[in-house]
């Protein structure tokens, strides 16, 4: 698996997807063997999913706590938190779940 950075400087939307989709075309890797880190679901996680990218959502800031479950279900229709692979709270936590996921062999 390889790790897409977080790709905080582009648009939500289409012009996210576009990008995403581009990051799959130079990777050269099916989608879903890729790990998309963001911390925002709806401009961050939902276009990496709908594109089959595997993500991981960083639990931070507010929105990090507050869109989540059944409010987040409310406003984005469709609890994305719970696709992702895993939630970390800090940056730190990363590279060890994603050790953990590339011995496990786990693909979504």
């Amino acid at each position: 698996m390889r790790c897409a950075r977080d790709l905080r400087f582009l648009a939500g939307g289409e012009a996210r997807r576009r990008v995403l989709r581009a990051l799959v075309l130079e990777a050269d890797v099916p989608a879903e063997e890729i790990l998309y880190v963001g911390d925002w679901l709806d401009n961050d996680i939902r276009p990496a999913q709908t594109l089959g990218i595997r993500t991981a959502v960083l639990r931070r800031g507010p929105w990090g706590h507050i869109l989540r479950g059944e409010t987040a279900f409310r406003i984005l229709g469709e609890d994305h938190e719970a696709r992702c692979l895993f939630r970390p709270d800090s940056r730190a936590e990363l590279p060890s779940r994603v050790k953990e996921d590339n011995a496990a062999g786990v693909h979504v």
